[in-house]
């Protein structure tokens, strides 16, 4: 169900989710929250998300580990092979790169050596426990989706087991010296994969998102509340139905310039072997698929070629 809404400022409100109506033993319920769902996605292509039942504290564990290790000296955060510099990526190619420092880590077991940081302590298994967490969050959000199309609920569980995705930490450090022209925090892009949870650490603000008519619509951070977004294989799956929107983060000004922002993000993406061709629900014969069946591998290495001038990796 529905437990109202974030205003944008423009009179437009993103619906705020609550995750409990999607595990409900209740089947009414659970299908009344997932079309309320489905109707935020096909409109602003994300949410908030309460009672998300990802724990505070491994929330909270996430964040200090991430932030230890964003303090640590350049030269040290180097030698871990997950870590990118600021000034190496930039998610829109039109623009300079973005000012972000990030580590990143897939799903999988046999990363090579060096790819995870010494330190700090404990590093590894704060971001491992999240992953885990998040994709139960993730994987009854696609039943919620399964179940608002008329599918079977779990038909999103094979495809994604295992996801082939990862999580994404990111610091914006405080803006000591003057931008580039048109530069940005994070560039103006779209997510690669099915699904993305994301949460910020304290207030986090700059989060902004396009409407179809071009315009910006700022999207606050909510205390409690992670925020869910489409990503384009969702997309092509749903025939353009549920809308993979565009998003930026943009500079703060004044004082908040001197204050660093962290999030972390986890993208939910299937199988690289798994064909993304459109579902049943979402076409017919006065609305024809849009787009031709493709792997998720190849539509993902697409993307990722797409951004090749900044070495991004989703």
């Amino acid at each position: 169900m529905s437990e109202g809404a974030v205003e944008l400022g423009s009179g437009e409100k993103i619906p705020v989710i609550d995750f409990s109506g999607l595990k409900s033993g209740d089947v009414a319920l659970r299908k009344t929250t997932a079309v309320s769902m489905r109707e935020a996605f096909e409109d602003f292509g994300f949410i908030y998300l309460v009672n998300h039942s990802m724990p505070q504290s491994i929330v909270d564990e996430l964040f200090a580990r991430s932030i230890e290790f964003f303090a640590l000296p350049q030269a040290t955060k180097a030698q871990a092979g997950g870590y990118r510099r600021a000034g190496l990526s930039g998610l829109d190619p039109t623009k300079p790169t973005d000012v972000k420092e990030r580590f990143r880590a897939p799903y999988d077991g046999n990363l090579p050596p060096g790819y995870w940081p010494e330190r700090p302590a404990k590093f590894r298994e704060a971001v491992s426990v999240f992953h885990e967490a998040g994709l139960l969050v993730l994987r009854h959000l696609m039943r919620g989706v399964a179940l608002s199309l008329g599918l079977p609920e779990e038909y999103f569980d094979a495809p994604h087991q295992p996801h082939s995705g990862a999580v994404m930490l990111l610091h914006y450090p405080p803006i000591t010296e003057p931008l580039l022209p048109g530069q940005l925090r994070s560039g103006a892009h779209t997510d690669f994969g099915t699904m993305t949870l994301l949460f910020h650490h304290g207030s986090a603000e700059g989060l902004e998102i396009q409407r179809p008519d071009g315009t910006w619509l700022h999207a606050p951070s909510i205390p409690g509340a992670a925020i869910v977004n489409v990503g384009d294989l969702l997309t092509r799956w749903t025939n353009g139905q549920l809308r993979s929107v565009l998003h930026r983060v943009l500079p703060p000004q004044g004082e908040g310039a001197q204050r660093p922002r962290y999030s972390a993000t986890l993208f939910y993406e299937p199988r690289h072997e798994v064909v993304i061709s459109c579902l049943e629900p979402c076409q017919s014969p006065t609305k024809p698929a849009l787009y031709p069946p493709i792997t998720a591998g190849e539509r993902l290495e697409a993307r990722r070629k797409e951004n090749i001038r900044t070495g991004y990796e989703n």
